[in-house]
């Protein structure tokens, strides 16, 4: 007979007892492990989908293959413009800079002030009244964002300059008599001008300044290009008279890289054989803007060797190395002004003035972490989603092995006892 509410029957009776056997009711599983394999199935293809496109709707239509650009140059992105209408082209782009939140800041028709995310897209435009007032603009053309976000831009046509947030509201402003680039570090702020180099705090106080207009050893003409080094040393590319220039925070000179023969020369003077070193040409025809890359190496575009120049300020400025080409095609450069470095993605960011755009390149060397630039694009594009169906990927195999384990470890043993049905004792 089957006793239903304790799960066991009985047997025939012997001769001194009968047998009680337990009987266990397995819940059967297969439904369950069904729809989480399903499930898993539709998660990992969720993932996959959203991968590939995401990989795909990163890399623009029509980029270049390796095979196509200038040796050692690896292409990135290149941004035309901040809006859908002509005047909204990036029109000649003379200087550009990283924000501490990755923003890349650059100017447009010399009175814009344009942010792009990391990745490309539009993130604000600042467009200044045009005009002589403060927080007005005539013709700006240098670019710095200091350690808090604070935009510096010199307004060449004002003698002035200006200061905005990253939000757009004009902060303060102080005069600077024909200001070309500027460069912030901390709370020292430098500028290059056309007859001389300042040294100024956030606030626009006058620390040092030295310089005039010239050819000779202690002077500058119409320097067009500026960063405070990892050292604390200010580096200028003294443009019109094709060198660049070492000075410590007092204005000593502390080494000038420079062919003796061009300095002073017409720019368009062939005078002159610039002498090659280790293979690489040390030829200077128009320097302009500097930065310091990972490695600690100074950055350079000439605007009329239409490359990137890698120097070592630890060798007097030597240069080792020279990236692109002139041309109009990705990789290649058109009169640049402006150079930016990217820790964080190790990206080299060119202002390629004559072609309006920005390029966003890799170049080997800089001293860039793979691991923090991986994180950073993870961070920086919609990739990051994939996380999500990731995630639920991962919590689905959890509790499927847990169920698995339990259903191995958990499931009870039938037995099979004998009882005395004298006394009641099982035996």
């Amino acid at each position: 007979m089957i006793d239903e509410e304790h799960g066991s029957f009985d047997t025939a009776p012997e001769s001194d007892g009968y047998y009680e056997e337990t009987v266990v009711e397995y819940v059967d599983t297969r439904r369950t492990r069904t729809v989480l394999a399903l499930l898993l199935v539709i998660l990992i293809l969720l993932l996959v989908g959203v991968g590939y496109f995401l990989v795909r709707s990163a890399r623009p239509a029509g980029a270049p293959t390796a095979d196509t650009l200038p040796a050692g140059i690896t292409w990135v992105r290149s941004l035309y413009a901040w809006g859908p209408s002509p005047e909204q082209m990036l029109n000649t782009p003379t200087a550009v800079d990283i924000g501490p939140d990755g923003t890349i800041w650059t100017l447009a028709s010399k009175r814009y002030i344009v942010g792009y995310s990391p990745s490309g897209q539009v993130r604000k435009v600042i467009s200044p009244a045009v005009g002589q007032q403060p927080g007005q603009v005539t013709s700006l053309e240098g670019i710095a964002v200091g350690d808090d976000g604070a935009i510096y831009v010199t307004d060449f046509g004002n003698n002035a300059v200006d200061v905005f947030s990253p939000a757009g509201a004009f902060l303060r402003s102080w005069g600077v008599q024909l200001p070309q680039v500027v460069d912030v570090k901390g709370n020292t702020v430098a500028i290059a001008a056309t007859n001389g180099i300042g040294l100024f705090d956030t606030q626009g106080v006058l620390v040092a300044k030295w310089g005039s207009r010239g050819s000779k050893q202690d002077q500058v003409d119409v320097p067009h290009g500026i960063v405070i080094g990892d050292d604390g040393n200010i580096y200028v590319a003294d443009t019109q008279n094709r060198r660049v220039k070492a000075y410590d925070q007092g204005g000593r000179l502390l080494w000038t890289n420079a062919d003796p023969s061009t300095v002073g020369k017409n720019l368009m003077s062939t005078e002159g054989t610039a002498p090659v070193i280790n293979g690489v040409s040390q030829a200077m025809q128009l320097p302009c803007g500097l930065t310091q890359d990972g490695a600690g190496r100074l950055l350079m575009v000439d605007a009329f060797t239409f490359d990137v120049i890698v120097l070592d300020p630890a060798k007097k400025g030597l240069i080792t190395a020279r990236f692109g080409e002139q041309g109009v095609q990705d990789g290649q450069f058109t009169y640049p002004t402006g150079v930016a470095y990217d820790k964080d993605r190790d990206t080299v960011i060119v202002a390629d003035t004559s072609n309006n755009r920005l390029q966003v390149i890799r170049i080997p060397g800089t001293g860039g972490s793979a691991v923090r630039r991986t994180l950073k694009s993870l961070t920086d594009t919609p990739i990051w989603l994939c996380a999500v169906p990731l995630m639920l990927l991962l919590v689905a195999l959890m509790l499927g092995l847990r169920g698995r384990n339990r259903e191995h470890t958990e499931a009870p043993t039938p037995t099979l006892t004998r009882t005395d049905p004298s006394n009641g004792v099982h035996a």
